[in-house]
């Protein structure tokens, strides 16, 4: 029962973290207003504490509750999904900080434009092949595949 309840809020954060990740890349464009940046922040914010509980559920499910953790950590898939999530928090990392850092952004005047480049843009397009690809992989890995 414990492991299907934290089954559950697992799925239910990865898919709010989706989500949130979704809304940035629509969110963001060359360049955005004052007030536009302080909204793509706050959701990066947002992100960031679903991706951090989105790894305590799954460090849950993998070392106390459900299948054995000999189940996990013997599959060469689950070590592939693993890397995979960590890349994705790593280029998730350094972008919010990108974003929180960029010049110009205490500015008192909300209508001011501040670009956010290229780079922004197509660091948030990477992730998207790693958010089709993980859950994949957990679906592999979950019918034992690997294992």
């Amino acid at each position: 029962m414990l492991a299907a309840i934290v089954g559950g809020i697992h799925l239910l954060l990865v898919l709010a973290l989706v989500v949130g990740i979704l809304v940035i890349l629509l969110a963001s464009a060359e360049q955005v207003s004052a007030q536009d940046l302080l909204a793509i922040q706050r959701v990066y914010k947002l992100t960031g504490v679903l991706l951090v509980l989105v790894a305590i559920a799954g460090l849950i499910l993998w070392l106390w509750v459900g299948k054995p953790a000999a189940f996990y950590s013997n599959n060469p898939v689950f070590h592939a999904k693993l890397g995979l999530f960590l890349l994705l928090g790593a280029l998730f990392s350094y972008n919010a900080y990108r974003v929180h850092h960029l010049p110009g952004t205490h500015t008192t005047d909300p209508d001011a434009l501040i670009p956010l480049g290229n780079t922004h843009r197509r660091l948030q397009k990477a992730l998207i092949p790693l958010l089709i690809a993980i859950p994949v992989l957990a679906y592999l890995m979950a019918r034992g595949i690997g294992y």
